[in-house]
């Protein structure tokens, strides 16, 4: 086990491990499935199974797991990971026997304010990583899901200056629009803060059973959490005491917080609705819209977002400040708005967007919200980046290469960015300075790799582990990206 790994899942493993050393043979070997899974599993996954240092254990979250997979994960373990192998304490029939407790319900997920509150903890306090010559705008944190760490790296040497552990981390990492602290939230829900002028994890705190996102106030004094178990939205002040919890009606797509105000916003993925919840008061209002907005985008400059139905077949404009749809436009294979990208072009906005079901890129003009170029992709991808220091889209085609589409004319390039041969090029982000472009290689011998991104030179590879994503605290505040 690393050394890096973060404090409060270390001793998570720790206890469970000696919990496991401590436990009488014929105790684990009970006939009675609850049994085994209190003495053994309830330290990491907790008592009602609903996670805790270790991911939820229920149905809901155990449904693309196949039922002899998380039998051989109980007896053989996971490796590079905290699972340990139970396999000289149970036999494959006690496995079975605990699977089968895993597929059974739990009731209702309930995860009340006071439950958040008793699970918030602080990290032990260690010398900060960072010092104080460092430019906290210019950090690049790299989400490595191979280990559930973040690694921070420095903005000009894109030297490591420090790593803790997250989890699985959804939804990407947000910062304070001071750049004092980023927070993660894990697809189980433990939010973690990092303390960006100190260099160190802060809190950790459990916000739900299975989480979307997590979003920042305009100020820093708020945050936001979206959870689908059980279905709700978590208000916590800016050090992670939980203030206020809202059921939601349906199965929340994103929460953002909506620029400019003071005010955050939450879109449901099966129901035609929204939700605001207004600061600092904390009221939550809800507004009827014609169809749900399970992805959406905020207009830079303007009160106003595009949204889309994974149902149907057009994008909206929807202006938030007359609670309208202004405007519509047809459209197939679903643009991943989430990811889009918006660059001024002849000084009209403009924006990218991926499309998920086609392999198309769409470029519309935002003024007109008229589609003005269809660019066939070598496959149908997931993110478009942008800066304004590059002259490209930097867009994915979920295949070892990168595209690039030269954002003056239009045109598709026919060089593109292929970091190593037969593994995933995918999710690129910007230095500051929009100078260098990061390339993550999706796979677990993977790596960060480092173009100029004017003259696509490839200048540095740094290795990780399957790094999913890559954050620069200037670029998430960035309204052309």
């Amino acid at each position: 086990m690393s050394s890096r790994v973060g404090a409060a899942a270390l001793s998570g493993c720790l206890m469970l491990l000696l919990h496991c050393a401590r436990a009488d043979p014929d105790t684990t070997a009970a006939p009675r499935p609850e049994l085994t899974y209190q003495e053994l599993c309830a330290a990491c996954h907790g008592e009602r199974r609903y996670g805790g240092y270790a991911p939820p254990l229920i149905p809901a979250t155990l449904q693309r797991k196949h039922d002899d997979v998380l039998v051989r994960s109980i007896l053989d373990g996971l490796p590079s990971t905290q699972m340990p192998a139970f396999g000289e304490r149970l036999t494959e029939d006690d496995a079975s026997a605990i699977v089968a407790l895993l597929r059974s319900s739990p009731g209702e997920v309930r995860w009340t304010l006071e439950d958040i509150a008793a699970s918030r903890t602080l990290e032990e306090p260690r010398s900060g990583a960072l010092g104080d010559e460092i430019d906290r705008a210019e950090l690049i944190l790299v989400v490595e899901r191979g280990t559930g760490s973040v690694s921070v790296l420095d903005g000009d040497s894109l030297e490591e200056l420090d790593r803790f552990f997250v989890g699985r981390i959804h939804g990407g990492i947000k910062f304070d629009h001071d750049f004092h602290r980023a927070l993660a939230v894990t697809r189980d829900g433990t939010l973690v803060q990092y303390d960006l002028d100190r260099g160190a994890p802060r809190v950790r705190v459990k916000v739900g059973v299975n989480t979307r996102n997590v979003a920042v106030s305009g100020d820093g004094q708020f945050v936001a959490v979206a959870n689908q178990l059980p279905q709700s939205l978590v208000i916590l002040d800016e050090s992670l005491v939980p203030l206020a919890r809202f059921p939601l009606d349906g199965q929340p797509s994103a929460v953002y917080q909506v620029p400019g105000r003071q005010r955050f916003i939450v879109t449901l993925r099966d129901r035609p609705m929204l939700y605001f919840v207004e600061l600092p008061g904390l009221q939550m209002r809800a507004v009827q819209v014609e169809e749900p907005f399970e992805d959406f985008v905020f207009v830079p400059g303007q009160p106003r977002l595009v949204a889309s139905s994974r149902g149907g077949h057009r994008l909206v404009l929807y202006d938030y400040a007359r609670n309208a749809v202004v405007d519509s436009l047809p459209i197939e294979g679903l643009p991943h708005l989430f990811s889009a990208s918006f660059f001024e072009r002849e000084g009209v906005l403009h924006a990218g967007f991926n499309h998920m079901g086609v392999p198309r890129l769409s470029i519309i003009d935002m003024e007109k919200f008229e589609v003005v170029r269809k660019i066939s992709m070598a496959g149908a991808g997931y993110f478009t980046r942008t800066h304004p220091g590059s002259p490209y889209l930097w867009v994915d085609s979920n295949s070892e290469s990168i595209e690039l589409i030269d954002k003056r004319t239009l045109e598709l390039q026919a060089t593109k960015i292929t970091p190593e041969p037969g593994k995933k090029a995918m999710h690129v982000e910007f230095t500051a300075d929009g100078e260098q472009a990061l390339v993550s290689v999706w796979h677990p011998e993977g790596a960060v790799v480092v173009f100029d991104s004017t003259n696509l030179r490839e200048l540095r590879r740094i290795p990780y582990a399957m790094p999913v994503g890559k954050y620069n605290p200037a670029n998430k505040t960035r309204t052309l990206r």
